[in-house]
């Protein structure tokens, strides 16, 4: 008995030592992190959760260069670097990363005092490549650090044009886009993929069943001269532009907004009357300051002084304009984007002509431009020890703006003539020295919806064109010597009579002209060209007090061209001045119907089919003469680091620099 009582004691004490060593000899071995090579100590450690690693916050956007930010009151994570913003939420799978939401595998947890947050998700999102070891269980996490770059400097644009008007609710101009671009925010930007990403907002949702928008603003943003941008400014913003006696073209942006309404100092929400699928993409409109314009009457603030002196939540202000001569941008000293701008000031030189502004280049007068088709070869061969030079198909095209309004130009079949009757291959070649593509309608193959098929090629026809003018009852009366075409082909009819206006300087669009004029004389019609300064060329542009007029269009971050086709674009104002951008007063029933349905699909192959549809009929009915997308050739003096090109050249109207560029001058003074 006795000896089975041992036994039974013995195999206790062994059943014993073994649950107690168990745990130990089961327990995993730590997890470890390491950021380029060096281990990332935390107070509290790393755990998995779903097969995720997370790591304390603070450790690990710290680590990577980023300033996190807690909010206590809503269990909020935010942290920025640079142009990046992540966002995260305790206990929620959701995050946003620039902008948009995205799904967590594991939600950010509490444990002992600290948050920890999702270490790949995170590193990942803030260009880090991460790596799991099993045989260590360590995480391995690369990226490249921030360097530093000098501070200081100027850089020298050209330019051809006067800016007009600063204010970007109202500006209409690329020369003042080129401006006020640096100047003004809005609540998104264009990222170098051209897709909307975060800027004065940080993050967005959409709500299907409510139809709104919200958008919750960066706390730390502020106007140049200090004043914090809210809530309040945007809805301002909105709200003007609404307002029954704006009169500038950005109604289009926020067409179905139904109502703005704010909660406290960050966000603001849009309640729409119906889906915009462009709606995100077209707020890159630069919020304006309502302590500045909110007790001005909306009908007064085209002729308000804020137009002439901006303030805006950019990285520059202006400094100065000398009409005629320069403007002058300066670094923002409240700009809250970390790091501010490295170079100090921006130049607006103006030329009187793009040859000047050529040879201003190669003296180093500026620094940056886009060189002239003929003098590509030249300039590459004589600046390559100095200057770098990049090929980039604009995000844009060229065209002659056919007034529809105009007694001659009403007739589809005069549009096609004078299509077929221009020989746009010619112009590439002979104008543009190959740098450039002829296009046909509106999506360029930069576009997600480009590629319609069956569209006209309008291959240059002299003889079709001479056909298409016969039939629409413009004919050369017989005997007669000048060769010109007169209604119904009677000697004393009204003569088949055209004007080309061009901006005065820019010899590019001099040429196309000149090239028009001669081909069309040669199938009989009376055309002519004339060259103005750009302000008045625009403002005859904005009431359509023109025949034919040569220009450059450049689509927004969506590809919906409700504002340039649909008819409610061409709706005048008190002054004649068309209260869209159809400035060519094209109106088409089924257009109209089809550029609606676009807006009421978030589907992009649905779209897609819609916009290759509207592709066709602006094809056939012609709104205007495509001609070209450009291949632009920039030419950057090499003391100019940090460029990011994209295909935008020039940007969308009030979009101004792309995130992702961090130009500085070599030696940071020259």
């Amino acid at each position: 008995m006795r000896k089975r009582t041992l036994i039974t004691m013995a195999l206790l004490i062994v059943v014993a030592i073994a649950q107690i060593s168990l745990p130990v000899g089961a327990a995993s071995p730590p997890i470890r992190v390491t950021v380029n090579g060096a281990f990332l100590a935390t107070d509290v450690a790393p755990t998995i959760q779903n097969g995720r690693t997370l790591v304390p916050m603070r450790a690990i956007f710290e680590a990577l260069g980023a300033a996190v930010h807690w909010d206590e009151a809503t269990s909020t994570i935010r942290a920025y670097r640079r142009e990046d913003a992540i966002i995260l939420q305790l206990g929620s799978r959701t995050a946003w990363v620039n902008g948009p939401s995205r799904q967590l595998d594991v939600a950010p947890i509490a444990v002992g005092g600290r948050t920890l947050v999702p270490l790949r998700f995170v590193a990942e999102a803030l260009g880090a490549e991460v790596n799991w070891v099993d045989a260590t269980r360590t995480v391995t996490v690369q990226h490249t650090p921030y360097t530093p770059k000098p501070i200081g400097g100027t850089i020298t644009f050209g330019a051809l044009s006067e800016p007009v008007i600063l204010n970007p609710i109202i500006s209409t101009d690329t020369a003042s886009a080129d401006i006020h671009g640096w100047i003004s925010f809005g609540l998104i930007r264009a990222g170098a993929d051209l897709l909307p990403r975060n800027s004065i907002a940080d993050r967005w949702s959409w709500d299907q069943a409510s139809l709104t928008w919200t958008f919750w603003l960066r706390p730390d943003v502020r106007f140049s001269d200090g004043r914090p941008l809210t809530a309040r400014d945007v809805k301002f913003t909105v709200d003007t532009i609404l307002h029954p006696d704006y009169d500038g073209p950005r109604r289009i942006n926020v067409l179905h907004v139904a109502e703005v309404t704010t909660e406290g100092d960050h966000i603001v929400r849009f309640r729409l009357r119906q889906v915009d699928a462009a709606f995100l993409s077209n707020l890159w409109i630069g919020i304006i300051p309502h302590h500045i314009l909110g007790t001005v009457p909306v009908r007064e603030h085209r002729a308000h002084a804020f137009g002439r002196q901006p303030i805006g939540a950019g990285p520059y202000l202006l400094e100065r304009i000398v009409p005629g001569q320069f403007a002058v941008l300066q670094r923002n000293p409240n700009f809250w984007m970390a790091p501010r701008p490295y170079i100090e000031r921006i130049v607006f030189r103006r030329y009187v002509d793009m040859n000047v502004m050529q040879a201003a280049f190669e003296v180093g007068d500026i620094d940056w431009m886009t060189i002239v088709p003929d003098a590509v070869d030249r300039v590459r061969r004589e600046m390559n020890d100095r200057a770098d030079f990049r090929e980039i198909p604009s995000h844009g095209y060229d065209f002659m703006a056919l007034n529809h309004e105009h007694a001659i130009l009403h007739d589809r079949r005069v549009r096609q003539a004078l299509k077929y009757a221009l020989d746009r291959p010619a112009v590439v070649r002979n104008v543009l020295n190959g740098l450039g593509t002829v296009v046909n309608s509106h999506q360029l193959p930069t576009s997600w919806a480009s590629g319609a098929p069956n569209l006209n090629d309008y291959a240059y026809n002299p003889n079709r064109a001479r056909q298409l003018l016969d039939e629409a009852g413009w004919r050369v009366p017989s005997g007669a010597r000048d060769g010109l075409r007169r209604r119904d082909g009677s000697p004393t009819g009204e003569t088949m009579r055209l004007n080309i206006l061009w901006n005065t300087g820019n010899v590019i669009r001099q040429d196309i002209a000149a090239m028009a004029v001669r081909q069309w004389r040669e199938v009989g019609v009376d055309a002519s060209d004339a060259a103005l300064e750009w302000a008045v060329m625009l403002g005859r542009f904005e009431r359509t007090e023109y025949d034919v007029l040569i220009i450059g269009r450049v689509p927004g971050l969506d590809p919906d061209p409700f504002r340039f086709f649909h008819s409610s674009q061409a709706v005048r104002g008190p002054d004649r001045r068309v209260m869209g951008v159809n400035y060519q007063l094209f109106r088409h029933a089924e257009v109209d119907r089809l550029l609606e349905a676009g807006r009421l699909t978030v589907d992009m192959a649905e779209r897609r089919a819609i916009y290759h549809r509207v592709d066709q009929i602006l094809n056939h009915e012609l709104p205007y003469i495509w001609l070209f997308q450009r291949i632009t050739v920039r030419g950057v003096w090499r003391h100019v680091q940090g460029i990011v090109e994209v295909p935008i050249a020039g940007g969308p109207i009030g979009i101004g620099p792309v995130l992702g560029e961090a130009r500085y001058i070599v030696g940071a003074a020259r």
